[in-house]
This record gives C-alpha cells, structure tokens and sequence, in this order.
C-alpha cells in the first residue's frame, strides 16, 4: 500500500455488521468533506435493520462481506481475508471498525498491512466482563489483544473509557472520548403537525385524554422491557387512560407477549393497554415518538442511547437508567427522570407522576431538547474525526 502524500485525500473504510441510516456511524460517514476524504463502507448484510443508508445514491461505495449470524465464528475467518483484499485493492488508508467482532478482525488485517492505519470504535460497556469462564478469557484476551494492534481507541462516554482502564491498565494506545453526532436537519428529527399526531394516536386507538408510554428497541432481557411491563400493569391499574407502545422486536419478543396476556395487557384486541408494534422504519419511528407522552427506556446496559436523543429532541419526556451517556448529558428531573437499574418501584413511581402531570412532562422534554441540541450536532462531533484521521494520516 503506498504511503499518503500530503495532497491526498484520505481512504477511510468503515466496517460494521449492519449500517443504518442517520445512525452514529452513517453521521460520520455521510459528512465527512469529500475535498480531504474518500469515504467507503463495508457490512456483513447489505440489508439495514431499521433503515438502508442508500449510499449508492451519494457515490459512497458499499461492499458486502457477508457473515451469516453473530456466532458464525469459522465465517469470520473468511471475512478477514476478504476485508484483506478489500483493503489492498481500493488502498486503504485508514480502517475504522465498529463493535467487538468487526475489531478483531480490523486487528487481523491491520497486522497484515503494517501501513495500514487502525481506528477500532467501541459501542459497548460490560457486554464481555459480565460474561464468565473460560469463555470471558477467551474474550477478554482476544480484545486485548485488538485493542494493542489499533492505532486510536474511541469510546462514546467517559463511563465506558473508565471501563477499559481499569481492565487494560498498561494498555498504550491511545484513547479517545468522541460522543455520537446528529443531524438535527435530519427528516427524523422534524417536529410533527398536529395532524400528524392525531393521525398516528387514532391509528392506534389513543385519544387526546389518553397518556402513551413508548418503548423502542431491541426485545432483549438487558433492554428492561419485563420490568416495565410489569411496572406499567400496575400504573395502569391506577391510571386507566394509559397505554403501553412496545416498538421493537427480539429473541425475547415472545416471552415478552406472553407475560403481557399473563397480566391482561393485551385485552380487549380492540384497545389493549399494551400494543406491540415491531420493528418501524424511520419515518414511523418519528411519528410515533412524536406521537408519545412518555418514552421508558429501563435499559441495563447500552453505550450511548440513541432513543435518549430521538425521545428528547421530539420533547418527550424521557424515564431512563443511569447507563453510559445518560450520566454524561443528562440531569435528573431536568432533562429526564433517572431511575436505578431494575427497580420496577422506581420506574413504576416515575410513569405515574409523569402519567398525572401534564405541565411537568412538556417542561422536562423541552429543556432536554435545547440541552443535547446544543453539544451533540454531527457538525461539532466530526470535526474530532476530521482531526484524529488527519493525524493518523500524515507522513
């Protein structure tokens, strides 16, 4: 691979499982300036979850590599190689992965191109510490390992750059905190009409009289959505005119159904207290977040909550765990209602002040939006990139 020359343009590539449109990573890759970057992207599936990036539109290359499932281990062996030649054969200058599997296998081919610059992004907290065994040290030392051969560690949160600290004290490379970056000009992020609010609470039976508590993402036991059922069971025992949104879907989507019938939240079908709504592209994301009263996001762990910043930017209340990013930005009973970590009580307690106090909800949401608007536009978090690539990259 041929060294850079100060005119250049850079060569990122990114490397991701899935890529979806307005998401941290699409934030970074969209904006950054073509005049000093050539931007290319590389997924395990062409096909987003929530959203396609489109980037054939915008003349951003996309390449597949495909790897069927997350524990499709001996796959990811086959993908190394070909992120190898990838790399080779659009020359590559700088390699940005993002997660834990895309890491070790950023580190794989970092080894095998010693002029390869290497920025490995971590998105995740106690993920591999919570683990136990034999299979934690497998892990643990595996990470190490890629965190060694990279050229910059970035860590969204102080939280979790504290967490790789303390279980890499000796490790030497650097180590940088960027937050995620929005584009608040962004069509998911624009306020809704009055029309289209009440289109969107007709569509799922709610009046204006009725209070909707929205969950959105992935049905997961660490997403907390079990404890906010049963919490909501018991605030709608008290507060009849509320409603339970569950957007999302996941391996726990079944489990989930099934203790909501076990506590009648899904009777009458006509107008259940509980609905569950599956998986919504981004524009129904934005109605029914705008569409709201309350979002309840009980989560255990998570990185840097990105419906913390949709929920807040669309003014709606927000009840939430003190994980990595809400410590950061967020103040409690200013910008949102902190609760602790599994504690039903807590959570239970916060839906039914916030159920009964119309005022309290519109004051909490709106001083969260101006808050975040401020500190997190993609246009100040870019710059950071802008910069670290610039200097990885220089001669």
């Amino acid at each position: 691979m041929a060294l850079l020359l100060p005119q250049m343009a850079i060569r990122v590539l990114h490397l991701a499982r899935v890529i979806n449109r307005y998401d941290f990573i699409d934030t970074i890759v969209r904006h950054l300036p073509r005049d000093r970057f050539t931007v290319e992207v590389a997924t395990f599936s062409k096909e987003a979850n929530i959203e396609d990036p489109a980037y054939a539109e915008v003349g951003i290359p996309h390449h597949l590599l495909p790897v069927p499932a997350i524990d499709a281990y001996p796959s990811y062996l086959l993908t190394a190689w070909k992120l190898h030649r990838l790399v080779r054969r659009r020359q590559i200058h700088l390699l940005h992965t993002h997660h834990y599997y895309e890491g070790l296998i950023g580190a794989w081919v970092r080894r095998s191109n010693p002029h390869l610059r290497f920025i490995l992004h971590r998105h995740y907290t106690y993920d591999v510490l919570l683990l136990r065994g034999l299979k934690q040290k497998a892990l643990l030392k595996a990470e190490g390992w890629s965190y060694r051969l990279a050229d910059a560690l970035v860590v969204p949160t102080r939280t979790i750059a504290d967490i790789v600290r303390q279980t890499y004290p000796t490790l030497q490379t650097p180590l940088h905190e960027i937050p995620y970056g929005f584009d608040w000009e962004a069509p998911r992020y624009r306020p809704l009409t009055l029309e289209e609010r009440q289109a969107t609470r007709q569509r799922y039976g709610a009046s204006e009289e009725t209070v909707v508590i929205a969950n959105l993402g992935s049905h997961r036991r660490q997403k907390g959505q079990f404890e906010l059922i049963h919490a909501f069971s018991q605030v709608f025992a008290q507060q009849r005119h509320t409603r339970l949104w569950l957007v999302g879907e996941g391996p726990d989507t079944p489990a989930l159904r099934e203790r909501a019938q076990q506590l009648r939240l899904t009777e009458p079908e006509a107008d259940p207290p509980c609905r569950f709504l599956g998986w919504q592209k981004a524009d129904q994301v934005r109605l029914l977040l705008g569409s709201c009263d309350i979002v309840a996001h009980p989560t255990h762990s998570e990185a840097f909550p990105q419906v913390m910043v949709e929920a807040l930017l669309h003014q709606r209340p927000l009840v939430i765990t003190p994980v990595s990013g809400v410590k950061e930005w967020l103040r409690h009973l200013q910008d949102a209602w902190i609760i602790p970590i599994q504690d039903e009580a807590a959570l239970q307690e916060a839906l039914i002040v916030l159920a009964t106090n119309k005022a309290l909800r519109q004051e909490m949401g709106r001083q969260a939006a101006a808050h975040l608007r401020n500190q997190l536009a993609y246009s100040t978090i870019n710059a950071y990139y802008e910069t670290l690539y610039q200097r990885l990259c220089s001669p």
